[in-house]
């Protein structure tokens, strides 16, 4: 593999690895603490039925982005192993997943917040952490995928670049 496209993807795959962990971290403390604030929540007569849902959108999310940090780390494990970069990595999965857990955080919080307005504490705010880091990841993902593109379009020789060159393929002035 090429050493700047090997650099370019560990940077993307470490920085994206991070954010998801954390949004794993944030979001599974605040289910926690929604939890225990709700004992039984999904069981419980008393408890509105929206409250329900938002839990249930809180525990999907937690759910999806685990998935995203077991792909994301097993891609990560084969590449180093290999030194090849798999032809499995899709960045629009990882875009609309991201993206798709983003809103699914933040509905069920605005959900959360509306029906339970005395109870929002700290599990509501970590949600809330872990949404923006769910939509930090999307946002890092769709913009270094469309970096290249977007040099492409505009003409400029990205092999070059790629290379350590300017894009008409004269040597970097030092």
């Amino acid at each position: 593999m090429d050493p700047t496209k090997q650099s370019m993807f560990y940077c993307r795959m470490g920085t994206g690895l991070v954010f998801t962990v954390l949004t794993v971290i944030f979001l599974t403390i605040a289910d926690i603490a929604i939890a225990v604030v709700y004992p039984d929540i999904m069981a419980n007569d008393d408890t509105a039925c929206s409250l329900k849902a938002s839990f249930s959108l809180f525990i999907i999310a937690t759910i999806g982005q685990v998935v995203m940090a077991v792909y994301d780390a097993a891609l990560l494990y084969a590449t180093v192993q290999t030194n090849v970069t798999c032809p499995c990595e899709c960045y629009h999965m990882k875009v609309i997943s991201h993206f798709v857990t983003c809103s699914v955080i933040f509905l069920g919080a605005m959900v959360y917040g509306i029906k339970s307005p005395e109870r929002v504490f700290y599990g509501f705010w970590l949600a809330l952490v872990s949404g923006f880091f769910a939509l930090a990841n999307a946002l890092m993902w769709l913009l270094t995928q469309q970096t290249k593109r977007f040099l492409k379009a505009a003409g400029v020789n990205v092999s070059n670049l790629e290379k350590g060159k300017m894009h008409d393929g004269t040597d970097i002035a030092k």
